[in-house]
């Protein structure tokens, strides 16, 4: 047919028609007295066989994606999904680079303006607060319109239904995952055409999206979590992710709500998983707990022995380094306040967190007083003291003689800190004697 034969003269290899062709296909219409319905059939039919050999070429390419894959370089921009020399962003794997021939599917569809728009006109009611006059406000309507596009053309029935949509994923992937900030957006700004292109439903395209975007969603809160907190520019990305998906605020929510669990979940798993209970680490899980908005007792169920003994290092490390001290002790409530401790098992464990610390203190102070090491039983009273100052006790400790104790009195006086004021010695020498029951 002559007119079918321009037409593939004209859409050539790359499938789009030139704009000064137009015409002369037109006024081959005219000669050939076919009607505009005729023409219009006869060029969506050729339309459909190029779609089917760019998807069959897609489909192709896609095949050789497990082949290994030399190292790429890209502008990463300032993407937040971007981490420099991390390869797949996201940790999904990807399909092929540079959006693959799919893009050409919508190329072709979009430079030969068979796109069909239809207008939709609806009204929008707003409130709007009246200047001045506080609690009032009057209604008023405008007109909007919004542009819808049809597809007259697809490839519904040409392609087993689960091909189409495993492309169609395999493309969404590939969005998330490039390196490219250029190459992101141009496969980003061609995703709403291409799905109906490939003859899928508004139901198979959300269905893609809710699986797909689930994945990317937790892919990248578990990378942004890594450093405890989300920043705004983190929150943004994730929003946009929602949005271009059609995701749910509630699922995003829940999703958003478990990563921060999980992350301080995996934090506690860290720190029993060695013999010895690290503070440092124990501070930090629970600044980030705080932080997170996570409850170790209601959200994640940590048991009372566990978070008892969190909160023993914790408060054990804070007083060693005077942290925490007589005059400020505020910091007690809120390591007490984040293990979710009650007040009578947190008086309780302080109890006897000094006690422990006290006797150990002196027993190490005593070991130096018979090595004749007076420096280090200076140190040792001294830790004694911090601690001591909190809850000041009588320590019973059948290692150290009543002789040893006065010793230990006697190599304190002679060697004290000469930075302290005359008042701060007293004190300290008061403390000294209670603790060690010398009259």
């Amino acid at each position: 047919m002559p007119y079918q034969k321009s037409l593939n003269e004209a859409l050539g290899a790359t499938g789009i028609i030139p704009k000064n062709y137009w015409e002369g296909l037109e006024n081959l219409r005219k000669r050939l007295r076919m009607s505009e319905q005729k023409a219009k059939e006869i060029f969506y039919g050729t339309v459909k066989e190029k779609l089917r050999i760019g998807l069959e070429k897609a489909i192709s390419d896609n095949k050789k994606k497990a082949q290994p894959k030399g190292s790429e370089s890209g502008d990463a921009g300032e993407d937040p999904t971007v981490t420099k020399g991390a390869g797949t962003a996201l940790g999904i794997e990807a399909g092929n680079p540079s959006g693959n021939e799919l893009v050409n599917l919508v190329d072709l569809y979009s430079k030969n303006s068979i796109f069909v728009e239809n207008e939709k006109v609806f009204n929008e009611v707003n409130q709007v607060s009246l200047l001045g006059q506080t609690g009032r406000a009057e209604i008023k309507n405008s007109t909007k319109s919004k542009i819808d596009y049809s597809y007259p053309v697809n490839l519904d029935g040409l392609f087993n239904k689960k091909i189409t949509t495993d492309m169609y994923r395999e493309y969404l992937v590939e969005c998330f995952s490039v390196k490219s900030q250029n190459e992101k957006r141009k496969l980003f700004n061609n995703l709403d055409k291409l799905g109906p292109i490939l003859g899928l439903n508004a139901s198979e395209i959300e269905s893609i999206h809710s699986s797909v975007g689930s994945v990317v969603y937790k892919q990248y809160l578990s990378q942004a979590l890594n450093k405890g907190f989300l920043d705004k520019s983190e929150m943004a990305f994730l929003s946009n992710i929602q949005d271009t998906l059609s995701m749910s605020s509630s699922k995003c929510s829940e999703f958003i709500r478990e990563a921060k669990k999980n992350k301080v979940s995996v934090l506690i798993e860290s720190i029993f998983s060695t013999a010895k209970v690290n503070a440092d680490r124990v501070s930090d899980m629970r600044k980030i707990a705080k932080q997170l908005g996570v409850d170790l007792n209601k959200d994640l169920e940590i048991s009372s022995d566990q978070r008892s003994r969190m909160f023993r290092v914790e408060i054990d490390n804070a007083i060693e380094k005077g942290k925490i001290t007589k005059e400020n002790q505020e910091l007690i409530s809120e390591i007490q306040s984040g293990f979710g401790l009650p007040d009578n098992m947190s008086k309780k464990i302080l109890l006897q967190c000094i006690s422990s610390r006290c006797e150990s203190h002196l027993v190490n102070a005593v070991a130096s007083l018979r090595k004749n090491s007076n420096e280090d039983v200076i140190q040792e009273i001294e830790k004694m003291l911090s601690f001591g100052d909190l809850l000041p006790i009588q320590i019973k400790n059948s290692i150290a003689s009543q002789k040893e104790r006065d010793e230990l009195f006697s190599i304190y006086q002679t060697n004290f800190n000469e930075n302290l004021s005359q008042e701060q010695y007293d004190k300290k020498v008061q403390l000294l004697k209670l603790m060690l029951g010398i009259n």
